[in-house]
């Protein structure tokens, strides 16, 4: 009997151990992709810097293979950013991060391809501005704590940190259950010294860039770059329910209207129902805390989820969002200032 036990107890280790295993990314030949792919012939998307393909493992998962192309003068930046994405997504596992189940590369011919989870919903830049779905304001607004329940796990739960560097509605995809998972962690920083780091070329989307990044003057960066882009990115969820075009830049209509108390009214505007509204002005808040100049205001993702699940009840009051002149301020009135 006691010999039974020890080889049960052997063989639920050995699984255990073989299992944690193939959890690691895997290396797959261009063979093997063309297979799971049918030779490239389901396109899903093509950008910059690849295209991505549907395929599916001979076990029935379904997968997205991207490509990524062989640009002569872009070579080093693509070998590093292949590095990256490897390395950063075979330290991190969370619910809200896209699972990178392998990679191919060939030397010879420069063959690189990465291998994703498939997101039957596509990405989140489309639900919110090519109007593909018309999602429920509360579904938008799990989406909005899912994604930071994944960028706080990088910045508070990760050893070492990583700072992802490129948050934006592109950069997320939705499971068939509208589940984000964040993406392309190519630019990512994996933090193994001081909690700020300096950078010697810009990273990122413009649009979603923190402030500091862009400086004339190089300056400590931190994971609040990271807070900044996902404030952005709570705008453009606000927003995503207008019927109307206004030309005028959107998070500066939400700070004016904050300052004149007039952001309930503008809620209901933006095409969000009455039983939302209290929800979204919150939401709307939050933003403007998360994008503020100075990076120490801006509060940690962990606390911006407590926030937007309400176990944080009383919110900061935001100071200077947008203007360039408070980040040079040592100061500041916000309980979470600490870096990260």
């Amino acid at each position: 009997m006691m010999d039974k036990f020890y080889v049960g107890v052997c063989d639920l280790i050995t699984s255990s151990l073989s299992q944690l295993e193939n959890d690691k990314p895997q290396l797959y030949s261009r063979v093997q992709l063309k297979e799971f792919t049918k030779d490239f012939s389901q396109p899903l998307g093509s950008g910059g810097f690849g295209d991505v393909y549907k395929g599916q493992f001979p076990d029935g998962l379904f997968i997205a293979v991207k490509v990524l192309k062989n640009i002569e003068f872009k070579e080093k930046v693509m070998e590093k950013q292949f590095v990256a994405e490897v390395e950063t997504m075979g330290r991190a596992y969370h619910r809200n991060l896209i699972k990178l189940y392998g990679y191919s590369y060939e030397a010879n011919t420069k063959f690189k391809a990465l291998v994703y989870d498939y997101m039957e919903n596509g990405s989140f830049h489309k639900i919110l501005f090519e109007k593909k779905l018309d999602i429920p304001w509360a579904k938008l607004h799990n989406i909005a704590k899912e994604i930071a329940q994944g960028i706080s796990y990088l910045h508070e739960s990760c050893s070492p940190q990583i700072i992802h560097q490129d948050i934006k509605p592109s950069n997320v995809l939705l499971d068939s259950n509208f589940s984000p998972k964040v993406i392309d962690f190519g630019l990512a920083k994996v933090n193994t010294g001081d909690s700020q780091f300096e950078q010697t070329k810009i990273k990122g989307s413009r649009d979603y860039m923190a402030p500091e990044v862009n400086q004339p003057e190089q300056v400590k960066l931190s994971c609040k770059v990271d807070v900044y882009s996902f404030g952005k990115m709570l705008f453009d969820i606000l927003g995503s329910k207008r019927n109307h075009v206004d030309k005028r830049w959107f998070p500066g209509q939400v700070w004016e209207k904050y300052k004149t108390n007039q952001l309930d009214k503008f809620i209901l505007e933006c095409g969000i129902k009455e039983e939302d509204k209290e929800n979204a002005k919150r939401l709307a808040i939050i933003a403007l805390l998360c994008v503020e100049h100075n990076p120490r205001a801006r509060p940690m993702l962990s606390n911006v989820v407590k926030m937007v699940e309400g176990e944080i009840k009383q919110l900061n009051t935001p100071v200077a969002p947008f203007y360039p002149d408070y980040y040079l301020s040592e100061s500041s009135s916000m309980s979470d200032s600490r870096d990260c």
